[in-house]
Parts: C-alpha cells; sequence; structure tokens
C-alpha cells in the first residue's frame, strides 16, 4: 500500500505552481496601477456588484479591471496608448463560471469520433453495429453515458437484446453508476448466475436467477472490462486542450474539474506550463471512497500539502469520495424506498433505497481526519438519506471545532427537506447543482417518486431563500458540443432551466421553484466562485478583480425568457485578453 500511496502523492506533488496559499483563505483584489491598457465602452455591463449593478465601460490592466463606471467615469484611466473597444450596446456579463465539469474524460470521450446522443434502442443498435465493423473482436464496444431516463423505451436494454446486434463483441452501456452488459461481456467480467450481490451494488435477474445484463454499482466486477479503454498521456492533453476552447466558445472562462486522478492533474500542469491554459481551473481531488479507511486517511494525510496550492489559473482545491450513487439509474440512497414503479431502472424490489458506498462509521472518521488537516471537504449525493448523512458527518465535525468558513460542499444533492436546508444553512454548506437532471430526467423521475417525493427535487429557490450559496454545474461527463453534451454545458441553457423549470416534454415541477433572471446568473459566476474561495477575484466586475468577462447575443436581463437559452458568447475575455470570438 505504501508504495501505492507514494506514487500517487508523487504524481500530484508535481502539479504544485508557484503561488501558495490555503484553499480555506479567500483570495484577495489588486487594483492595477496606472493607465488603462484596454477601455470598453458603450455597453450594458451586467457587474454582479451591488454597488453598480449595470454600467456602460471598464478600463483593464495588467489582466485585472481598473474601472467600472460610466464612460466618463472610466475614461480618466485612459492614456494615449489605451485600447479603446465600442460595445455597440451589446451586453457584457462576467466570466461564466462552471461548478462541475470533467472535462478531460470529456474530450476522451470522443477520442475515436463523435459519439451520438442515444434517445432510444434504434440508436444503440445503429451505434454498436457500426463499431462491429471497425472494432477488432476482442476488444471493448463501449457506449458511454446511456440512461435509461432518457431513452424512449424508459429501460436498459437486456444482455439478450444486445447480444443480436453486437456480433460475438464484447459491449457496454455504462454511465458510472450502473451498467449494462451483453452476454461476452458477462462473460468476461465472469458474472453468472452464481454470483453475489457485491455490498455496494446489485446484479439484476430475471425469475431464473439470471443475470439480465444490468449491474448496479459494483465497479469492483467490472474493472477488467473497463482497463481495455486505455488513453496515452498525449491522448488526455489533445482531449483536454480542445475542451478548453469549446468552453471559451460557450462563455466559460473558469470551472472547477470534480474528479482528479493523479494522471488528470499533470494533464492540466502540462497545459498551464506551455501557455495554454485558458480556462481557470479549480481541481477536486477525488479518493476511492471504497478503500480501507487506513487507506484513504493515508492518502489524505499525504495530499494535505497541496490543498490551495496553484495560481490564479491552475489550483488544487478540496477533497471528495462518492457516497451514493445516482437519481438516474436508481442507486441514489433515498429516505424511502423507491417503490413499485421502478421499471425505468430495471429492477423490481420494493424495499430498495439505493447504494451507500461508505458505511456510517467510515464517513464520519474520514470526514473529521480531512477537516483537521485544513481540506475543503465534499462528497457526490444524490439521494436526500445520503445528503442527510453527509450534513451530520459535517455537525459531528462541527461540534468540535466550527467548519462555517470552510466551505464543506453537497455535490449534486438533489433532494432537500426543510431539515436539511435549515442544517446545512446553520454550516454554511454549499451545494453544487446539476439543473439538467431535472430538464432531461425530471419526467422519468416523477414517474417512479411521485409528486410529494418530487416537490424536494432541486428546490432552487427554497435554497437561496434560506441563504444558501448554490453554484450551478453541468456534470459535463461525454462530447464536445455545449449543448448536445451529456450534460449540456451551455451556461445560459443552464440558467434558462432554473428560470422556467421546463422539462424536455415542456411540464413543469413545482414552479414556485423557479429562480429569477438575477439569480440563476448569479450560481454561474459569484456563487460559483464562492465555491472555490475566489469571489474577491471573480465572479463579478469590479475594479481590482481578474478581468474575465463575456460578451453575449442577447440583453440577458430583458430578451423573452424562452430566448435566454439562445443567447450565445460573442467574446470571451481572459485576464483582459480575448480567448474566443465569434
Amino acid at each position: 500500500m505504501r508504495a501505492r500511496l507514494s506514487s500517487v502523492v508523487a504524481a500530484l506533488l508535481a502539479a504544485l505552481l508557484l503561488t501558495v496559499q490555503l484553499s480555506g483563505e479567500p483570495r484577495r483584489r489588486v487594483i492595477p496601477t496606472g493607465r488603462a491598457e484596454t477601455m470598453y465602452y458603450n455597453g450594458k455591463i451586467i457587474t454582479m456588484w451591488e454597488e453598480r449593478p449595470i454600467v456602460e465601460a471598464v478600463t483593464i490592466a495588467d489582466g485585472r479591471f481598473l474601472a467600472v463606471g460610466t464612460t466618463q467615469q472610466v475614461g480618466r484611466t485612459v492614456g494615449p496608448d489605451t485600447r479603446q473597444i465600442n460595445l455597440d450596446g451589446k451586453t457584457v456579463v462576467p466570466g461564466l463560471i462552471d461548478a462541475h465539469v470533467h472535462a478531460i474524460n470529456a474530450g476522451l470521450a470522443e477520442r475515436d469520433g463523435e459519439i451520438p446522443i442515444m434517445k432510444n434502442f434504434a440508436d444503440i443498435r445503429a451505434y454498436v453495429e457500426r463499431a462491429v465493423r471497425s472494432t477488432p473482436a476482442d476488444r471493448l464496444i463501449f457506449v458511454p453515458k446511456v440512461y435509461s431516463t432518457r431513452l424512449a423505451e424508459r429501460r436498459y436494454p437486456t444482455r439478450w437484446e444486445l447480444d443480436r446486434f453486437s456480433g460475438g463483441h464484447k459491449v457496454m452501456l455504462d454511465n458510472n453508476y450502473a451498467s449494462s452488459l451483453n452476454s461476452a461481456a458477462l462473460e468476461a467480467a465472469d458474472i453468472t448466475s452464481g454470483t453475489p450481490d457485491p455490498a455496494n451494488g446489485k446484479i439484476i435477474r430475471n425469475d431464473d436467477g439470471e443475470p439480465t445484463g444490468l449491474v448496479l454499482g459494483a465497479r469492483q466486477l467490472l474493472g477488467g472490462l473497463i482497463e481495455q479503454r486505455e488513453f496515452s498521456a498525449e491522448d488526455r492533453l489533445r482531449a483536454l486542450r480542445k475542451m478548453q476552447k469549446a468552453y471559451s466558445a460557450a462563455g466559460l472562462t473558469s470551472v472547477i474539474d470534480r474528479a482528479m486522478r493523479p494522471e488528470q492533474v499533470r494533464t492540466y500542469q502540462r497545459l498551464w506550463e506551455s501557455g495554454e491554459l485558458q480556462v481557470r481551473t479549480n481541481m477536486t481531488l477525488r479518493l476511492i471512497g471504497e478503500e480501507p479507511i487506513e487507506t484513504l486517511r493515508a492518502q489524505t494525510r499525504l495530499l494535505a500539502p497541496l490543498t490551495g496550492f496553484g495560481d490564479d489559473f491552475l489550483r488544487i482545491g478540496g477533497l471528495k469520495v462518492v457516497l451514493d450513487g445516482g437519481i438516474l439509474i436508481g442507486t441514489a440512497y433515498l429516505r424511502t424506498p423507491y417503490g413499485t414503479n421502478t421499471q425505468v431502472y430495471g429492477y423490481s424490489d420494493p424495499d430498495f433505497r439505493g447504494v451507500l458506498r461508505l458505511p456510517r462509521e467510515k464517513l464520519f472518521a474520514w470526514v473529521k481526519f480531512g477537516a483537521g488537516l485544513g481540506w475543503q471537504m465534499s462528497a457526490h449525493t444524490t439521494g436526500g438519506a445520503s445528503t442527510d448523512l453527509l450534513l451530520e458527518a459535517f455537525e459531528a465535525v462541527d461540534r468540535e471545532e466550527s467548519i462555517r468558513d470552510r466551505r464543506f460542499t453537497l455535490i449534486h444533492s438533489n433532494f432537500h427537506n426543510e431539515q436539511s436546508i435549515r442544517k446545512a444553512r446553520e454550516l454554511n454548506v454549499l451545494v453544487d447543482v446539476q439543473p439538467a437532471w431535472y430538464h432531461f430526467d425530471g419526467p422519468a423521475l416523477a414517474e417512479v417518486l411521485g409528486s410529494e417525493r418530487m416537490k424536494t427535487f432541486q428546490p432552487l429557490q427554497s435554497l437561496f431563500n434560506a441563504g444558501l450559496v448554490v453554484a450551478g454545474g453541468a456534470d459535463h461527463m461525454i462530447k464536445f458540443d455545449s449543448r448536445t453534451a451529456i450534460n449540456p454545458y451551455h451556461p445560459f441553457f443552464g440558467m434558462w432551466m432554473t428560470i422556467t423549470r421546463e422539462t424536455v416534454t415542456g411540464e413543469v415541477f413545482n414552479p414556485e421553484q423557479r429562480l429569477t433572471r438575477e439569480q440563476a446568473l448569479k450560481m454561474w459566476t459569484w456563487n460559483a466562485a464562492y465555491h472555490s474561495f475566489d469571489e474577491e477575484v471573480k465572479g463579478s466586475i469590479e475594479p481590482g478583480k481578474l478581468a474575465d468577462m463575456v460578451v453575449i447575443s442577447k440583453d440577458y436581463l430583458t430578451c423573452p425568457v424562452q430566448e435566454i437559452r439562445d443567447i450565445e458568447a460573442l467574446t470571451t475575455i481572459v485576464d483582459g485578453k480575448v480567448v474566443y470570438q465569434r
């Protein structure tokens, strides 16, 4: 174990950058001196700055905003060499921040070509049949991010259905928390009728006890299959380079990458060293929660010097484990059993509440240990019961030493009741939420959960009213295209989802939870910056803050609400420099 830990730490230590600052301390703004390098004027600039919410001009020097206000006010900082740019009345917003991406994996998913969105079994069949013709017989055909909640059939195909068109190849439909395998893949994974269910998952079987091909959780059973998908360091670098350009084109100037492993940290560092990193990135390091508690403690201790290291473009942030499964595949750990209407998930067990990947005692021990070393602690929690459990673990630490300035985070945290909202507010716990799950999966989830439980699903206005700092994140996992990706990372599409609460079918659940336009924009600006202790240097347009902003195609505050989803970035500016021009 020591050798493995040493290699992990050595890889991450390589990512130590130039500036050192603890993650638990907000950065500081610095107002430049001298004359402006650039002036933008004659615009409608939405600043997210309470003192001056809307201005017409800004000046920039040394990568920071120098002056913000009227053209006359900021004109005092203009010199003979200042470049002056007329916005011609266009709207500008602060640099947009996505609080939850997986940039490298998203890019790698399309290394060998574009992956179509699987909307039904016919799409799956067409994709697999094409892959059969081009894939060696001994290689796995891997189809990423297939969710039954987004398939027209509202279920996964069985092993026997996949066998009909897989030509003897191993086929795996995957979404991390559930996998649908054909017979060849089951055989390769050595999953039979005699294979017991592991503690952290479930093998779905038919009435005769035969595996149907659907495996919930239990990633350890599938390791041999997944390892066949090998990527080189150059593959990762190319994927990240291309993904950065796509993020800039969507108006994103910063992201939080939420599950970093050593090889991914090194990829970011290489791009940073070459000067090509154009999207500011805060990296959340992920540990494998299923490891023994001694291993988790050792990794947490050895990695502790890394937290907060970095500069304004690349920084190591908090620590994360995965606490439960996923609501889209019926393994989120719920407060009450899923019930009997679970056909969409492929199983029938009226008492099943989901999968808890860390026992209570282990979770509490790890959170306490990590908190004592200064980490910003977080966990993937998609169900209500897992959210409650994580809040209990945070509260236990707080009883011994306050965590209220530590910004511990609930990642996903879809289900909130009055008790969880109150406890999160008392502890100043943050929420990183994915509106795409409501938009795309709400109709299917309503069929399973019913109207009462759906009232607790992403109650965004209630979270805002309680004073919680809620950030918008795509959980972007595959595809380059900002609107068709799983999940779409186009920020204005995300804002539109929270403002209208319209689902993909046009239904609206709990309209009282709609956000205002200002609240929605705050999720992708100031609130997201607060999640990474950066609210003093980004998230709004103010003197001394980093000069990140986006010129957009419509007036976000006044355009028809249905047009918000169509807003595009015309110009994306990072550090005072144009990184994207439409």
